[in-house]
């Protein structure tokens, strides 16, 4: 499947390769070229490949700030690299099926809201819809909270309405999916695409975060406990980019440096210095 779409990406793609693309790959939305297995546990899994358009390892940034996501206290698709002939290659865990292979249903947050794609729409519409259609409202208020300090700390700036998403809980009740397509962006402008609130626009700051923290069921000291947790662990983001499961060079960590190391991660220490 690799060599097929990378023939393809590179316009060297041959007869047969569009046939076992047309006859084994699956539409899974996106722009990376991925496709769907089986892991050693037969569990339904994406396996997302390299682009001969990668400025940077993307696929081992993907799982490290994925694994990072976990340690920091947020719920996130099982993640981790294979290597593929020395190909890096992230296989993530499909968490809308049961151990045995049943589906359960998902909705991405635009649906939920009922937005279309090119429309600036905010988190705390969001909220407003879990009062009504979630199951647990006030612990996905937090949760989501916690993701947007997390993206704004690693840089992950594609946090589109596709990219957040809700699984069935019964009763006609939604709740929050674990965080997936968390994608570390050196060299990007730190500006969320999904609003903070219609008032605030995208989220660029760590202190307008704070300010905003009681629409997400959080006070201020609770605001800043978040902060700083989900700030120590992505402190870390060298030490756990090289564990086994990442396998992350040095030089690929330099490349990436620019995503874990600015001037918001530098407010943020600061505002977990202070009291209240």
């Amino acid at each position: 499947m690799y060599a097929a779409t990378r023939a393809l990406e590179t316009d060297q793609e041959t007869a047969q390769d569009l046939a076992y693309l047309q006859g084994r790959g699956t539409s899974l939305g996106g722009m990376r070229p991925k496709c769907t297995l089986l892991d050693e546990d037969d569990w339904l899994a994406i396996g997302k490949f390299p682009s001969v358009s990668d400025g940077h390892s993307v696929t081992r940034a993907e799982v490290l700030a994925l694994r990072l996501a976990a340690l920091a206290g947020i719920r996130t698709a099982h993640a981790r690299c294979v290597a593929l002939g020395g190909v890096p290659v992230a296989v993530i865990r499909r968490f809308d099926r049961t151990a045995d292979h049943k589906r359960i249903p998902y909705l991405s947050a635009a649906s939920l809201i009922q937005a279309s794609r090119h429309e600036d729409r905010a988190y705390t519409e969001i909220v407003d819809a879990l009062r009504t259609r979630g199951s647990q409202p006030l612990a996905d208020a937090r949760e989501l909270w916690r993701r947007m300090v997390f993206n704004l700390l690693i840089t992950n700036t594609d946090d589109h309405l596709h990219n957040t998403g809700f699984l069935y809980d019964g009763a006609g009740r939604w709740r929050l999916a674990p965080a997936f397509d968390l994608n570390p962006m050196p060299g990007k402008l730190r500006e969320s695409k999904t609003w903070l609130s219609e008032d605030t626009g995208p989220i660029d700051d760590i202190s307008t975060l704070v300010q905003h923290s009681a629409y997400f069921a959080l006070n201020r000291q609770e605001a800043l406990t978040t902060l700083r947790e989900v700030l120590a662990t992505t402190s870390q983001w060298r030490e756990v980019a090289t564990s086994p499961e990442v396998g992350l060079t040095k030089a690929e960590q330099a490349a990436l440096e620019d995503a874990f190391e600015h001037a918001q991660v530098d407010a943020a220490k600061a505002l977990t210095r202070l009291r209240g």
